[in-house]
């Protein structure tokens, strides 16, 4: 039997818990710089499959890119959004048509507040860790989530290098310190969260169990 629950302990938003037995540079986004809130729209076609990563730009962070072609600037920025609020083979702000397309038919179904939908996947075994959400409101993917035990990775839903089971020195190594840290309704389970940015962490002794990354 499989027990949902539904937390809202911070200012990301809610999170879904399933309890379960020619440019060689990397260019990097200012961490000022808004996020379109639209991540396909100025993207060229060959670019909407690259994958960005998050890294310490200062006291934030900027989203590193090494795009296969020249851009302009409008087309690099658009691209470096779209490129970071990527998680597993879905991003951000894509239509929820793309999970289907890529996932196919979610395995349950989840209301959330806010007239939202959590659409659960499990990964590999069905009714066992690990499982990856899909969070959609009018259409459009607002959050995207890989949850574990700390006990096996997920392939292919890394986060910047980051991935279940990462220990908290991996963790730090990439990310830093977190900017907030609390403990959850989950036992010996700690959020770590990085605002303004949109993402976030859980631990358990020692180990990341679960990632998110939702809508700026």
């Amino acid at each position: 039997m499989l027990e949902t629950m539904v937390r809202a302990g911070t200012a990301l938003s809610a999170l879904v818990v399933v309890m379960l037995p020619g440019w060689p540079a990397a260019h990097a986004q200012s961490a000022a710089r808004p996020i379109p809130s639209q991540p396909t729209q100025g993207v060229p076609a060959d670019l909407k499959d690259l994958r960005g990563e998050w890294s310490r730009a200062g006291s934030g962070f900027g989203c590193k890119i090494v795009p296969s072609r020249q851009l302009s600037q409008e087309q690099l920025l658009a691209v470096m959004a779209r490129a970071c609020l990527r998680l597993g083979p879905l991003v951000v702000g894509d239509g929820a048509d793309t999970a289907t397309a890529a996932l196919g038919p979610p395995h349950q179904m989840l209301k959330q507040p806010q007239d939202k939908v959590a659409w659960l996947y499990f990964i590999g075994q069905r009714e066992h860790y690990p499982y990856f959400v899909v969070t959609v409101a009018a259409d459009r993917i607002v959050a995207l989530q890989v949850t574990g035990d700390g006990s096996a990775p997920a392939p292919g839903y890394d986060f910047s290098h980051v991935g279940l089971g990462a220990t908290t020195d991996e963790l730090v190594a990439v990310f830093g310190q977190p900017s907030h840290f609390e403990p959850t309704d989950l036992k010996n389970v700690e959020l770590w969260t990085y605002p303004p940015h949109p993402f976030s962490f859980e631990l358990k002794g020692g180990r990341v169990i679960s990632i998110r990354v939702r809508q700026p």
